[in-house]
Protein backbone atom coordinates (compact mmCIF):
# COMPACT_ATOMS: atom_id res chain seq x y z
CA UNK A 1 0.00 0.00 0.00
CA UNK A 2 2.70 2.96 1.13
CA UNK A 3 4.65 1.57 -2.44
CA UNK A 4 1.29 2.31 -4.17
CA UNK A 5 1.08 5.75 -2.38
CA UNK A 6 4.80 6.53 -3.10
CA UNK A 7 4.54 5.65 -7.08
CA UNK A 8 1.45 8.21 -7.13
CA UNK A 9 2.95 10.60 -4.91
CA UNK A 10 6.40 10.32 -7.39
CA UNK A 11 4.06 10.34 -10.86
CA UNK A 12 2.33 13.43 -9.92
CA UNK A 13 5.60 15.17 -8.72
CA UNK A 14 7.06 13.91 -11.98
CA UNK A 15 4.27 15.49 -13.71
CA UNK A 16 4.19 18.65 -11.97
CA UNK A 17 7.83 18.81 -12.67
CA UNK A 18 7.49 18.72 -16.49
CA UNK A 19 4.71 20.54 -16.55
CA UNK A 20 6.32 23.29 -14.46
CA UNK A 21 9.76 22.76 -16.77
CA UNK A 22 7.36 23.03 -20.13
CA UNK A 23 5.64 26.45 -18.54
CA UNK A 24 9.17 28.22 -17.91
CA UNK A 25 10.60 26.91 -21.28
CA UNK A 26 7.37 28.53 -23.40
CA UNK A 27 7.68 31.70 -20.88
CA UNK A 28 11.72 32.35 -22.08
CA UNK A 29 10.94 32.14 -25.48
CA UNK A 30 7.72 34.72 -25.36
CA UNK A 31 9.91 37.52 -23.43
CA UNK A 32 12.48 36.48 -25.86
CA UNK A 33 10.62 37.43 -28.70
CA UNK A 34 9.01 40.46 -27.12
CA UNK A 35 12.18 42.20 -26.01
CA UNK A 36 13.81 41.24 -29.73
CA UNK A 37 10.74 42.88 -31.25
CA UNK A 38 11.02 46.17 -28.87
CA UNK A 39 14.76 46.29 -29.08
CA UNK A 40 14.43 46.41 -32.87
CA UNK A 41 11.47 48.82 -33.23
CA UNK A 42 13.48 51.22 -30.52
CA UNK A 43 16.52 51.75 -32.73
CA UNK A 44 14.31 51.86 -36.16
CA UNK A 45 12.24 54.46 -34.33
CA UNK A 46 15.41 56.27 -33.57
CA UNK A 47 16.97 56.80 -36.68
CA UNK A 48 13.78 57.37 -38.36
CA UNK A 49 13.09 60.36 -35.99
CA UNK A 50 16.55 61.76 -36.54
CA UNK A 51 16.21 61.33 -40.75
CA UNK A 52 16.32 64.74 -42.78
CA UNK A 53 18.80 66.00 -39.70
CA UNK A 54 21.59 68.64 -42.16
CA UNK A 55 20.02 67.71 -44.89
CA UNK A 56 18.08 69.53 -48.05
CA UNK A 57 14.58 70.02 -47.31
CA UNK A 58 12.97 71.04 -50.69
CA UNK A 59 14.15 69.78 -54.20
CA UNK A 60 15.35 66.02 -54.79
CA UNK A 61 14.35 64.04 -51.54
CA UNK A 62 17.03 62.03 -49.67
CA UNK A 63 15.81 61.61 -46.40
CA UNK A 64 13.94 58.32 -46.86
CA UNK A 65 13.92 55.88 -49.14
CA UNK A 66 11.40 52.80 -49.86
CA UNK A 67 10.37 49.39 -51.07
CA UNK A 68 7.12 48.15 -50.87
CA UNK A 69 6.62 44.91 -50.76
CA UNK A 70 5.59 41.47 -49.21
CA UNK A 71 8.03 42.59 -46.47
CA UNK A 72 9.02 46.53 -46.74
CA UNK A 73 12.63 48.25 -46.74
CA UNK A 74 12.74 51.38 -45.73
CA UNK A 75 16.52 53.37 -45.43
CA UNK A 76 16.46 56.89 -43.68
CA UNK A 77 19.39 59.23 -43.89
CA UNK A 78 20.42 61.47 -41.32
CA UNK A 79 23.08 64.62 -42.13
CA UNK A 80 26.22 64.58 -39.88
CA UNK A 81 27.89 66.99 -37.82
CA UNK A 82 31.37 68.30 -36.35
CA UNK A 83 32.01 68.44 -32.80
CA UNK A 84 30.61 72.20 -32.54
CA UNK A 85 27.11 70.64 -33.23
CA UNK A 86 27.49 72.43 -37.30
CA UNK A 87 26.51 70.21 -39.73
CA UNK A 88 29.16 68.78 -42.35
CA UNK A 89 28.48 70.13 -45.67
CA UNK A 90 30.21 72.09 -48.21
CA UNK A 91 29.78 73.33 -51.42
CA UNK A 92 31.87 72.66 -54.81
CA UNK A 93 33.98 75.41 -55.86
CA UNK A 94 34.82 73.81 -59.12
CA UNK A 95 32.73 71.92 -62.10
CA UNK A 96 33.44 68.19 -62.02
CA UNK A 97 32.41 65.57 -64.06
CA UNK A 98 30.68 62.34 -63.63
CA UNK A 99 34.60 60.49 -63.55
CA UNK A 100 36.63 63.59 -61.61
CA UNK A 101 38.02 61.93 -59.08
CA UNK A 102 39.01 65.17 -56.88
CA UNK A 103 36.45 67.79 -55.82
CA UNK A 104 37.14 71.38 -55.08
CA UNK A 105 35.39 72.50 -52.04
CA UNK A 106 34.93 75.42 -49.97
CA UNK A 107 36.10 73.29 -46.74
CA UNK A 108 36.78 69.63 -45.93
CA UNK A 109 36.71 70.02 -42.43
CA UNK A 110 34.65 67.47 -40.83
CA UNK A 111 34.85 65.23 -44.02
CA UNK A 112 36.81 62.12 -43.78
CA UNK A 113 37.70 59.70 -45.97
CA UNK A 114 35.37 56.19 -45.94
CA UNK A 115 32.72 58.84 -45.17
CA UNK A 116 28.98 58.81 -47.35
CA UNK A 117 28.33 61.77 -48.74
CA UNK A 118 25.24 62.95 -50.87
CA UNK A 119 26.26 65.60 -53.96
CA UNK A 120 23.19 67.17 -55.38
CA UNK A 121 22.99 70.53 -58.19
CA UNK A 122 23.00 73.86 -57.08
CA UNK A 123 19.13 73.61 -58.46
CA UNK A 124 18.06 70.95 -55.96
CA UNK A 125 16.67 69.27 -58.97
CA UNK A 126 19.05 65.50 -58.49
CA UNK A 127 21.63 63.89 -56.61
CA UNK A 128 23.36 61.05 -55.39
CA UNK A 129 25.35 59.24 -52.52
CA UNK A 130 29.05 57.73 -53.10
CA UNK A 131 31.57 57.09 -50.40
CA UNK A 132 34.58 59.20 -50.30
CA UNK A 133 37.56 57.68 -50.80
CA UNK A 134 39.95 60.78 -49.75
CA UNK A 135 40.43 63.80 -48.04
CA UNK A 136 42.77 66.85 -47.57
CA UNK A 137 41.74 69.49 -45.68
CA UNK A 138 45.18 71.77 -46.43
CA UNK A 139 43.82 71.82 -49.73
CA UNK A 140 40.45 72.01 -49.28
CA UNK A 141 39.69 68.75 -51.59
CA UNK A 142 37.28 65.28 -51.38
CA UNK A 143 38.45 61.92 -53.25
CA UNK A 144 36.38 59.88 -54.58
CA UNK A 145 36.71 56.62 -56.91
CA UNK A 146 32.98 56.82 -57.93
CA UNK A 147 32.06 57.42 -61.34
CA UNK A 148 28.97 59.72 -60.91
CA UNK A 149 25.47 59.06 -62.51
CA UNK A 150 26.12 62.98 -64.08
CA UNK A 151 28.00 65.96 -63.80
CA UNK A 152 28.02 68.69 -61.02
CA UNK A 153 28.86 72.28 -61.72
CA UNK A 154 30.17 74.77 -59.06
CA UNK A 155 27.79 75.56 -56.20
CA UNK A 156 26.83 72.15 -56.01
CA UNK A 157 26.02 70.98 -52.15
CA UNK A 158 27.90 67.92 -50.58
CA UNK A 159 26.80 66.63 -47.44
CA UNK A 160 27.86 64.08 -44.90
CA UNK A 161 25.39 61.26 -44.29
CA UNK A 162 24.65 58.23 -42.09
CA UNK A 163 22.48 55.68 -44.04
CA UNK A 164 20.44 52.81 -42.44
CA UNK A 165 18.74 50.60 -44.59
CA UNK A 166 16.19 47.65 -42.79
CA UNK A 167 14.87 44.83 -44.22
CA UNK A 168 13.86 40.85 -43.78
CA UNK A 169 15.93 38.29 -44.75
CA UNK A 170 13.83 35.62 -44.96
CA UNK A 171 16.30 33.45 -47.48
CA UNK A 172 16.51 30.62 -44.26
CA UNK A 173 13.01 30.62 -43.75
CA UNK A 174 13.59 28.46 -40.28
CA UNK A 175 15.61 31.86 -39.28
CA UNK A 176 14.10 34.75 -40.29
CA UNK A 177 16.24 37.71 -39.54
CA UNK A 178 15.88 41.81 -39.53
CA UNK A 179 19.29 43.31 -40.77
CA UNK A 180 20.65 46.53 -41.35
CA UNK A 181 23.02 47.74 -43.66
CA UNK A 182 24.76 51.05 -42.60
CA UNK A 183 26.42 53.33 -44.82
CA UNK A 184 26.32 51.52 -48.57
CA UNK A 185 27.81 48.35 -46.13
CA UNK A 186 26.73 44.76 -46.49
CA UNK A 187 23.34 44.03 -44.76
CA UNK A 188 24.19 41.96 -41.41
CA UNK A 189 21.45 40.53 -39.23
CA UNK A 190 20.31 42.56 -36.55
CA UNK A 191 17.46 41.19 -34.82
CA UNK A 192 16.53 37.73 -35.04
CA UNK A 193 13.33 36.25 -35.54
CA UNK A 194 11.58 39.13 -37.63
CA UNK A 195 9.43 37.51 -39.87
CA UNK A 196 7.53 40.35 -41.60
CA UNK A 197 8.38 44.60 -41.66
CA UNK A 198 5.54 46.61 -42.96
CA UNK A 199 5.39 50.98 -43.23
CA UNK A 200 3.12 52.95 -43.93
CA UNK A 201 3.05 56.37 -44.61
CA UNK A 202 1.41 59.14 -43.32
CA UNK A 203 1.29 62.78 -45.69
CA UNK A 204 0.46 66.03 -44.31
CA UNK A 205 -2.56 66.21 -46.57
CA UNK A 206 -6.03 66.11 -46.50
CA UNK A 207 -5.76 66.58 -42.38
CA UNK A 208 -8.98 68.30 -42.22
CA UNK A 209 -11.18 65.38 -43.85
CA UNK A 210 -13.14 63.19 -41.84
CA UNK A 211 -11.01 60.16 -42.14
CA UNK A 212 -8.12 62.20 -41.34
CA UNK A 213 -4.58 62.62 -43.00
CA UNK A 214 -3.94 60.39 -45.91
CA UNK A 215 -1.99 56.89 -44.71
CA UNK A 216 -0.17 55.08 -48.01
CA UNK A 217 1.86 51.96 -48.59
CA UNK A 218 4.45 54.10 -50.11
CA UNK A 219 4.68 57.49 -51.40
CA UNK A 220 4.14 58.13 -55.09
CA UNK A 221 7.29 60.40 -55.50
CA UNK A 222 9.67 62.76 -53.90
CA UNK A 223 6.64 65.22 -53.45
CA UNK A 224 4.78 62.65 -51.46
CA UNK A 225 7.82 61.53 -49.65
CA UNK A 226 8.51 65.48 -48.39
CA UNK A 227 5.28 65.73 -47.13
CA UNK A 228 5.73 62.26 -44.68
CA UNK A 229 4.59 63.34 -41.12
CA UNK A 230 4.14 60.34 -39.18
CA UNK A 231 5.25 56.34 -39.99
CA UNK A 232 3.90 53.54 -38.66
CA UNK A 233 6.12 50.65 -38.68
CA UNK A 234 4.71 47.06 -37.79
CA UNK A 235 7.21 44.16 -37.08
CA UNK A 236 5.98 40.49 -36.76
CA UNK A 237 8.16 38.10 -34.88
CA UNK A 238 8.41 34.83 -33.67
CA UNK A 239 10.22 32.16 -31.05
CA UNK A 240 13.38 31.07 -32.20
CA UNK A 241 12.45 27.76 -31.58
CA UNK A 242 8.27 26.25 -31.22
CA UNK A 243 6.71 26.15 -28.13
CA UNK A 244 5.88 22.97 -26.27
CA UNK A 245 2.37 22.71 -28.37
CA UNK A 246 4.19 22.41 -31.78
CA UNK A 247 4.14 25.99 -32.06
CA UNK A 248 5.73 29.15 -32.97
CA UNK A 249 5.29 32.14 -30.65
CA UNK A 250 4.33 35.08 -32.52
CA UNK A 251 3.76 38.92 -31.63
CA UNK A 252 2.88 41.48 -33.69
CA UNK A 253 3.88 45.22 -33.30
CA UNK A 254 3.25 48.68 -34.20
CA UNK A 255 4.97 51.98 -33.39
CA UNK A 256 4.93 55.46 -34.93
CA UNK A 257 7.54 57.91 -35.68
CA UNK A 258 7.42 60.99 -36.69
CA UNK A 259 10.60 62.26 -38.81
CA UNK A 260 11.05 65.42 -37.03
CA UNK A 261 12.93 67.14 -39.37
CA UNK A 262 11.08 67.06 -42.12
CA UNK A 263 7.88 68.94 -40.90
CA UNK A 264 7.02 70.81 -38.02
CA UNK A 265 4.05 70.01 -35.36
Amino acid sequence: MATTVMAAALAAAGSFFVATRNNVQDEILRVETQQGVRSAMDTMVRDLRLGGACLPVSGDFVTLDSVNSTSDQIATRTGLVRPNQTCIRTTTTADISATTSTIAVETANGFTSGMRVYIRKADGTTGEIFTLTGVNVGAKTLTKATTLSQSYLLGSGVYAVDERQYAVDSSVPAQPVLTIAANGGSATPFAAGIENLTVKYQLARNCDSASGCDVVDIPANDAEFAIVNQLYITLTARSRTTLTNGQYYRITKTVSAKPRNLLPG
